[in-house]
């Protein structure tokens, strides 16, 4: 358990977020018109954080520090990687624990939550609302009752990295097409090297098979919910992906064995020319102390086919429907999300900001690859989609993984590995009331 203590260097931090914070309460921003506390302001909230990596803790020092000193109010938090975060998040949610006032949330898997977070909508103004990503707003929202039920924190979305100087030693660009993707990564794979890096397992793999899926002019569901993803372009989507892999020979052999970190360090450690990677690896691949290509990479937008969607997802906050704190927790919320906030947030840690207005300060300020790179980013996550938010869906997800890899690793064709999901998924929906 962890709580709020010294500043961390927060100076710069705190002079943003007062200001932010002062017009805050004195602006559009309804700071007490939620769900309401339990009698008196609260002086101490719980919250449960995600974490994944050296700088999280520090991030998450930083702000609740900042908060308490700004607010009076300390928050008491605990940090859980992604999958442990959620399944605790699960489970507290079915008991309707009180335990937890703010919960770390993702798009990726909000779904499962709509029914057990607090809707927001009270608790920030429509214009404010308005600021943020329109992508990231739509699947936080409940599309059943059209309630926020989480406020995007910062944007995650994938960007094309690449090997400058292999690429110009070859005299190639990078991809646009899926057609040059798979010519640009034969030029380059010879001599132990490889032309591309992609994972092959796991929700990693489902993800990039939504890429291509998307890519190819398909879709999950149908406006129904009926299943879709085995059509003529979810085929199409995982025949490419598969063949990248078995036919061009373009990627590691045993890519059906990765997920991300597989993935980045394929490309940090010189083995591989290109990678399709999130927002935190931009910071891993430029530092010599953690990758071998740290001068030597570039950037450039995912290529594309009939479309050029990929998944643009957001990391969140909500508040626990069943918290008996939620003003002090909407308070919290809204400060972590000040646009002075974002922009130290993204000076000290490259999140990518959440609101439109301060990406395009943060772009407009940046220089040379970094401004390149946050480019890139705006382009995929504009062009960005996520999975459908109906009951069911995160199992949906789980059948469609093994589905992939059945394929990538040619123990079931394509066709017969989607349509058999497609089956099992079509259950899941109709058990879980989505589909009838």
């Amino acid at each position: 358990m962890h709580t709020t203590s010294g500043a961390l260097n927060r100076r710069r931090f705190l002079g943003g977020s007062l200001a932010l914070a002062a017009g805050a309460a004195a602006g559009p921003f309804l700071a007490a018109c939620g769900g309401g506390d339990s009698g008196g302001k609260a002086t101490e909230i719980n919250a449960l954080l995600i974490t994944g990596g050296d700088r999280y803790p520090a991030y998450w020092e930083k702000v609740t520090s900042a908060f308490k000193e700004q607010t009076g109010i300390t928050v008491t938090y605990d940090l859980l990687q992604f999958t442990p975060l959620t399944s605790k998040e699960i489970t507290l949610a079915a008991a309707r624990s009180t335990q937890y006032d703010v919960y770390s949330t993702h798009t990726a898997q909000i779904g499962a939550f709509f029914p057990h977070f607090e809707p927001l909508n009270n608790h920030f103004d429509a214009a404010d609302i308005a600021d943020f990503f329109p992508v990231a707003i739509k699947y936080m929202t409940n599309p059943a009752n059209g309630e926020l039920a989480a406020i995007p924190r910062n944007m995650d979305a994938r960007t094309q990295y690449y090997r400058r100087d292999l690429y110009e030693a070859a005299g190639v660009q990078p991809a646009t097409t899926w057609e040059e993707l798979a010519a640009v990564g034969q030029q380059l794979t010879g001599g132990g090297r490889f032309g591309l890096v992609l994972p092959g397992q796991g929700d990693p793999a489902q993800r990039q098979f939504a890429d291509f899926l998307w890519q190819a002019g398909g879709e999950w569901l149908d406006q129904n919910n009926n299943v879709t993803f085995n059509s003529t372009a979810g085929v199409e989507a995982l025949t490419f992906y598969r063949d990248l892999i078995q036919t061009h020979r373009i990627t590691p052999s045993d890519v059906v064995t990765y997920q991300w970190n597989e993935n980045s360090a394929g490309f940090t450690n010189g083995t591989c020319a290109a990678v399709f990677d999130w927002p935190g690896a931009y910071a891993s691949f430029g530092d010599p102390a953690l990758s071998t290509v740290s001068g030597s990479f570039a950037t450039a937008p995912m290529p594309g086919h009939k479309t050029e969607t990929s998944c643009a997802i957001s990391h969140g906050l909500a508040i626990n429907k069943y918290s008996r704190k939620k003003d002090a927790a909407a308070e919290f919320l809204r400060f972590t999300v000040t646009p002075d906030a974002l922009v130290d947030q993204y000076a000290e840690f490259k999140n990518y900001p959440s609101r439109v207005s301060t990406a395009d300060q943060v772009i407009g300020k940046a220089q040379g690859p970094e401004q390149q790179w946050l480019s890139d980013l705006r382009t995929t996550i504009e062009n960005g989609k996520e999975w459908p938010k109906v009951p069911g869906f995160d199992k949906v997800s789980t059948v469609v993984q093994t589905a992939v890899q059945n394929a990538l690793s040619n123990q079931m064709s394509p066709q017969a590995a989607l349509d058999a999901a497609a089956e099992e998924s079509t259950r899941i929906l109709q058990q879980a009331g989505a589909l009838r």
